[in-house]
C-alpha cells in the first residue's frame, strides 16, 4: 500500500513538473535589455514558443526622421530618401523573412496582406522612426563615423488576441564607403540589416538563447 502511494505521488509530481515546464515559455516576465540582440528589447514574457506561423506586416514611413534628406536639402540626399521611402517596408520584411526560413525555427512565415492569421502565429509590426541619408562629404573626409547613415525603427510582437509579448526599438548605420558611399545604397543596407536582427532576436527568443549578447 505504502508502495501504492509513492506511486502515486510520483505521479502527481511529474505531472505538476510537466505543468510547469509546459507553460513557462508563456510565462509573464518583464525585463528590459538594452545593446543586446537589439538596442533596445522590453520583454512581456520569457519566451515564445517556436513552431508557431509568424506573420511580418509592412513597417510605415509615414513620420520618420529623414535627416539629412528632409525637403529642401542637397537634391541627392532627397532623392535618395524619397526612392528609399518606397522600397523600405519591403526590403525590411523580404529580409527578416528569409533569414526566419532559413533558421527554421518557426512553422511557417507570411507576409504581405495575410487576411487570416494563422491560431497560434506571432505578429511583427512597427515603423521606421529614421531614414537618414547622412552626409558623403563628411564620410569621405572625417572618417571615424562621420556623416554616417542610418534606419531606425521601432515595433513590437503581438500574439492573434492582440497582446503585446514584446516592444523593442532598433537601428543600423553605415559610414564608410568608396568616394563616401552611394545614400540609397547604404540606407537600402541598413535596412536589410534591421530586419535580418529583428529575426533574429525572434529565433533567440524562441530558442532561449541569450538576448542580452549582439
Amino acid at each position: 500500500m505504502k508502495g501504492l502511494r509513492l506511486l502515486g505521488m510520483a505521479a502527481e509530481i511529474s505531472l505538476l513538473v510537466g505543468w510547469v515546464l509546459a507553460g513557462e515559455k508563456g510565462a509573464k516576465q518583464t525585463s528590459d535589455i538594452k545593446d543586446g540582440v537589439l538596442d533596445e528589447i522590453h520583454l512581456k514574457v520569457k519566451q515564445v514558443a517556436g513552431g508557431v506561423p509568424v506573420v511580418i506586416r509592412k513597417f510605415s514611413t509615414e513620420g520618420a526622421d529623414l535627416g539629412t534628406g528632409t525637403e529642401g536639402g542637397k537634391e541627392q540626399r532627397v532623392e535618395a530618401v524619397q526612392a528609399l521611402r518606397k522600397v523600405a517596408p519591403d526590403l525590411l520584411v523580404e529580409r527578416a523573412a528569409a533569414v526566419l526560413k532559413e533558421e527554421g525555427v518557426f512553422k511557417e512565415v507570411l507576409t504581405g496582406d495575410v487576411s487570416t492569421i494563422p491560431e497560434n502565429a506571432l505578429i511583427v509590426e512597427g515603423r521606421f522612426t529614421m531614414i537618414d541619408p547622412g552626409s558623403r562629404a563628411k564620410r569621405y573626409w572625417g572618417g571615424f563615423g562621420a556623416g554616417k547613415s542610418g534606419v531606425g525603427v521601432e515595433g513590437k510582437i503581438t500574439n492573434t488576441a492582440g497582446e503585446v509579448l514584446a516592444e523593442f526599438k532598433h537601428r543600423k548605420h553605415s559610414g564608410v564607403g568608396i568616394g563616401g558611399g552611394d545614400y540609397f545604397k547604404f540606407m537600402s543596407d541598413d535596412t536589410k540589416d534591421v530586419g535580418e536582427d529583428i529575426a533574429k532576436f525572434l529565433g533567440a527568443w524562441a530558442t532561449g538563447k541569450d538576448l542580452t549578447k549582439d
